[in-house]
């Protein structure tokens, strides 16, 4: 099993965020662990995706939980290259999207927040939304 160890010195900047140096993601399971124990983990089939820049990277699983992590410059590239090579999850991506006729969004989210429909011609649509993302 892998880990990503997270380093106790800086504080985090936001709730669930947590200082990590570069790490392993396992093939069946993501790991955050401290000196003090393990502050993460979950199976990485329950991995839906991650958002990254220089420094930070999030990670979004199960019915839409997030964890934050503070990385080292030059550590989010590894990290993502091997979520992608270990998860069904992908590179999340923020869209603004306005409500369409009625107020509806133009598509629907299971539980765990996958897209499961999006409807032709919306807004959705228009911005690349698609179903199993």
């Amino acid at each position: 099993s892998g880990a990503l160890p997270a380093h106790p010195g800086e504080p985090p900047h936001n709730p669930g965020e947590v200082a990590a140096p570069p790490g392993e993601v396992a093939s069946q399971a993501g790991t955050v662990a401290t000196p003090l124990g393990t502050l993460f983990s979950c199976a990485c089939r329950d991995v839906l995706g991650w958002g990254f820049s220089e420094g930070r990277l999030e990670i979004f699983h199960g019915a839409g939980e997030w964890l934050g992590l503070r990385l080292p410059h030059g550590a989010a590239p590894q990290v993502v290259a091997r979520l992608q090579a270990v998860t069904r999850g992908c590179e999340a991506q923020e869209l603004a999207l306005p409500r369409g006729a009625g107020g509806r969004r133009g598509f629907r989210v299971d539980p765990s927040g996958v897209v499961t429909a999006v409807t032709r011609f919306s807004f959705a649509e228009t911005a690349g939304l698609r179903p199993g993302t």
